[in-house]
């Protein structure tokens, strides 16, 4: 194992400690915080499994954006999902490869994409949600959508909604991203956000473009 790979086994497995710290806090702490708590383990999940895949890499350089997009999910799929059985998360990604130190902010701004439909789409505790990823172009499109009640009640956003919104507007202006207008018909809500290139050659370490 490469000294990078052990470096980031160890990072790996103290995340994953913080984690179970936060899960243990949760179940003593009020009702009304557990949300928060659930919240904050999943985004530090989520840079959890980044870590991971890379002290299982062979290139140690890049991480593949469909397995991570894959770890994410099976992370909240166990945190946030837990018994909502009837909520799947799907993903649906280019085989395409992303330095480390941009990975970080794609997977929180990943996890908080998907948090947000998880709790919001879904009343009934049944659905759909589909993780997208594919070059267009010199771009990235990050495609976040579901089959939920949609954004009939967008104008009248609770604090923890809001909350939600500002952490994905910071992680989309440091990966130097723009946020389409999201789209919803009753029927479910897509989100569509564009990056640069993240892209790495195959085999090496350099950026395409930075």
């Amino acid at each position: 194992m490469s000294l990078t790979n052990e470096i980031s086994h160890r990072i790996k497995n103290n995340l994953q400690i913080v984690v179970g710290l936060i899960a243990y806090e949760a179940k003593w702490t009020a009702a009304p915080c557990v949300q928060g708590y659930n919240a904050m383990q999943a985004r530090i999940g989520a840079i959890a499994e980044l870590y991971d895949l890379i002290s299982q890499s062979s290139r140690g350089q890049t991480v593949a954006v469909d397995a991570y997009l894959r770890e994410i999910a099976k992370a909240m799929s166990a945190s946030l999902i837990g018994n909502m059985s009837g909520i799947e998360i799907e993903v649906k990604a280019e085989p395409l490869e992303i330095d480390p130190d941009r990975a970080v902010p794609f997977g929180l701004l990943v996890n908080e994409l998907a948090t947000n439909a998880i709790k919001h789409a879904f009343p009934q505790g049944t659905g759909h949600v589909t993780l997208s990823v594919e070059r267009v172009g010199d771009q990235i499109e990050l495609i976040v959508a579901d089959d939920g009640v949609g954004m009939k009640d967008k104008d009248s956003a609770k604090v923890p909604e809001k909350r939600g919104s500002d952490y994905v507007a910071i992680f989309v202006r440091q990966l130097g991203g723009t946020i389409a207008p999201s789209g919803s018909e009753g029927t479910g809500t897509i989100v569509r956000i564009r990056l640069p290139l993240l892209l790495v050659p195959p085999g090496g370490a350099e950026r395409v473009a930075a």
